[in-house]
């Protein structure tokens, strides 16, 4: 019965959508610069995150045609391959990695998970932060899949398809926690947005050290 109240959903969903919102989460990725991954051998950055006055950093350097992950501290560096037989130890540190992958290359996955998500979007919306007329994509995990299964993003993006805010929902729930995508910068062709920030100011999420080879 789930299953088929699922499909239903999903067939709901899609069907109330105009048709552009099946091509628009590959728009999405091309202005990023998808076309480029193919070529790219590994990619490495630092995620840095600061709530109020806790902050933390992540180093890591991913080499996805191995499917292979470094983090990189000053007392070592500790690798594990992306599979789907982890250790208890290495599902924590994947769970980090997908996280801050996601933040790094989310117009990418928008377009790698798309079997994995309900998508829709809505023409004439308005960003929550600037109060910018946008087109809204919103994607929506299904409830089986994933760390964080059923979570939404609803994507606030300009004429060029790019995305100026977006807005995270835990299970598909009410808002969690709405960002900015600023910042963005070319690396051999793949655009990352490297600065996110909320309205209140006590939020903020930034990139360094970004290597695309």
């Amino acid at each position: 019965m789930k299953t088929i109240l699922l499909l239903f959903f999903s067939l709901f969903v899609l069907s109330g959508c105009k048709p552009e919102a099946a091509s628009l989460p590959d728009r999405l990725a091309q202005a990023y610069g998808v076309e480029h991954f193919t070529q790219v051998k590994s990619i490495e950055y630092v995620f840095h995150v600061q709530k109020g006055e806790k902050q933390v950093a992540r180093h890591w350097k991913w080499y996805p045609k191995e499917r292979r992950v470094e983090l990189i501290s000053p007392q070592g560096t500790v690798s594990y391959q992306q599979a789907s037989d982890l250790t208890e130890k290495e599902q924590k540190m994947d769970a980090r990695f997908v996280n801050d992958n996601y933040w790094l290359l989310f117009p990418f996955h928008a377009k790698w998970d798309r079997d994995n998500l309900l998508t829709y979007v809505e023409k004439d919306a308005v960003s929550p932060i600037a109060q910018q007329p946008t087109t809204k994509l919103t994607v929506q995990y299904k409830n089986d899949e994933g760390y964080t299964p059923g979570d939404a993003y609803d994507l606030y993006l300009s004429e060029k398809n790019e995305i100026v805010e977006w807005t995270y929902r835990k299970g598909g729930g009410k808002p969690t926690k709405t960002t900015t995508w600023e910042k963005v910068k070319d690396f051999n062709g793949i655009k990352i947005a490297t600065l996110h920030q909320n309205a209140a100011g006590d939020f903020r999420l930034w990139f360094d050290g970004i290597v695309v080879e």
